[in-house]
């Protein structure tokens, strides 16, 4: 099976999420492909696809948005994830549910009914940020660190390996 994981970052966060999720799907014999959206991978090349990207003001970065819409007839017609990458889910896991719907429109733009959707805390690694992002974070009191849960993040994509198959 070919898998693409697509990804869309600003500061490198959500790559590395892209990478893990890879890496477990290639481990249980699926042909993966990690590509970042701007690189424009093909989609119909593959059996199976997850997409994800970070998060700023709510909103999926727009490459994303612009990809997953462009694509939407071939990912309608695979085995289709996507994953938000949002440092929210750090700061307070209950609004999950306020994350996830960052995807909504997206998901009415497009018509895509995904097999599921990740939700990962991501990063404040202020180096990684522009003066802008850091001070914006600061003054909304985001602590400083890399929260990703990596045995979250294995684990979703553990779950996702026979979804795609079926």
């Amino acid at each position: 099976m070919r898998v693409l994981v697509t990804y869309a970052t600003k500061t490198g966060c959500t790559k590395g999420v892209a990478e893990k999720i890879g890496e477990v799907l290639g481990q249980s014999g699926a042909e993966v492909t990690v590509a970042a959206i701007e690189d424009k991978p093909d989609p119909s090349a593959f059996d199976a696809v997850i997409s994800g990207s970070g998060v700023r003001a709510g909103n999926w970065h727009g490459r994303a948005k612009k990809w997953v819409a462009a694509h939407a007839e071939t990912l309608k017609s695979k085995p289709t994830a996507l994953y938000t990458v949002c440092l929210t889910m750090a700061s307070d896991p209950e609004k999950a549910d306020e994350v996830r719907a960052y995807t909504d429109p997206l998901l009415e733009k497009t018509g895509l009914q995904p097999l599921d959707i990740g939700l990962f805390a991501g990063w404040f690694e202020p180096k990684e940020f522009g003066v802008l992002g850091r001070t914006i974070l600061r003054k909304m009191g985001a602590k400083e660190g890399d929260f990703r849960d990596w045995e979250a993040i294995e684990a979703w994509a553990k779950e996702m390996g026979p979804k795609l198959q079926a």
